[in-house]
């Protein structure tokens, strides 16, 4: 009897006790006999001949064989003519590097900074929870429709806040989660919580003083970072808490608040729609750090790369990360 026939036999006795078994042999010979009937006797002999027991040896032994890692073409990024400071490539699945420029460059983040903050609110706050748009939220810069005294779901703001990169929704998010540490200073308070998260997920290069990614100053940014750390917290959130960015996959999203009013929502990635496989995005952009954006995409089946560009332009940074990702799949190919 042959390895298969040993080893991969079916019960017909549900007792537990002296069961007897079919060889698979004999299961697949009433399967050729089944066809015959169904499907005539032209075919027959072709399917006898594929049932046979070393035909299965074989095709099991091919099934299981282990696969070999493809090797990227390396070579697909020689040619890009990029405007961003820094760019990363990150091959989550193989854990490899696809391209880098500056990669460990630090950087202003601008509103890449809410993945941090929508990150720490998530994992500290259930998606139920209400937030209040304070007077003081709606007073940050960037009008995104919001009223004060609105009152939203976590998870409705946070998508609206990351779809939209709405300042005020994430100032809101920040006041009420740090009210717990710090009732006079909310906002510091949160933002003390995020420094914590990115030294705990090791994120050497990141730091934050807003919620927002705001500039503070003419010379001083609300958050730095650099391109290797923002491909390793897309990497983090998407292993961690994937529906945080589930909506920036969308060109626009509808939330209602509790309050009943409707805000219709578009993706400030105006590439949504045009990379394959698209699985989350954030953009960035303010006069110190430029464009900024990251985008995570399936380059194949179950391929999750992040992709991300700091210091382009406001329309060079969509460009940018467009030249990435078609060199991405020309790489693995």
């Amino acid at each position: 009897m042959s390895n298969v026939e040993q080893h991969v036999e079916l019960e017909v006795d549900g007792s537990g006790d002296d069961i007897e078994r079919v060889p698979i042999f004999s299961q697949l010979t009433v399967l050729a006999v089944m066809l015959l009937l169904l499907l005539g006797a032209g075919v027959t002999p072709k399917i006898i001949a594929a049932l046979q027991p070393q035909a299965v040896e074989s095709v099991v032994a091919e099934t299981l064989a282990p696969l070999t890692p493809q090797t990227p073409d390396l070579n697909a990024f020689a040619p890009l003519n990029l405007q961003a400071e820094s760019v990363f490539v990150w091959d989550i699945t193989e854990q490899r590097v696809l391209h880098q420029v500056a990669a460990d460059k630090q950087l202003p983040l601008a509103s890449i900074t809410k993945l941090m903050t929508a990150l720490v609110a998530n994992e500290l706050l259930t998606g139920t929870t209400t937030i209040t748009v304070s007077e003081r939220a709606i007073n940050q810069d960037g009008a995104s429709g919001l009223l004060a005294d609105e009152q939203f779901t976590l998870l409705n703001l946070s998508d609206l806040m990351l779809l939209t990169s709405s300042n005020d929704g994430a100032y809101a998010v920040a006041e009420t989660l740090g009210r717990e540490f710090d009732a006079n200073d909310p906002a510091e308070a949160f933002v003390a919580l995020m420094n914590i998260r990115a030294e705990e997920l090791g994120l050497g290069q990141t730091y934050f003083r807003n919620p927002t990614g705001l500039d503070i100053a003419e010379d001083e940014a609300g958050a730095y970072g650099s391109a290797r750390d923002i491909a390793f917290l897309m990497e983090y959130i998407l292993e961690s808490q994937p529906t945080i960015i589930e909506s920036t996959a969308d060109p626009a999203h509808t939330v209602i608040s509790q309050n009943g009013i409707v805000h219709s929502a578009r993706n400030t990635n105006q590439n949504v729609v045009s990379v394959p496989g698209i699985i989350g995005s954030k953009t960035g952009y303010t006069e110190l750090a430029g464009g900024n954006l990251v985008v995570a995409f399936d380059a194949g089946v179950n391929r999750p790369v992040v992709v991300v560009a700091l210091g382009s332009t406001w329309q060079g940074r969509f460009e940018d990360v467009n030249r990435l990702v078609a060199a991405t799949i020309d790489a693995l190919q």
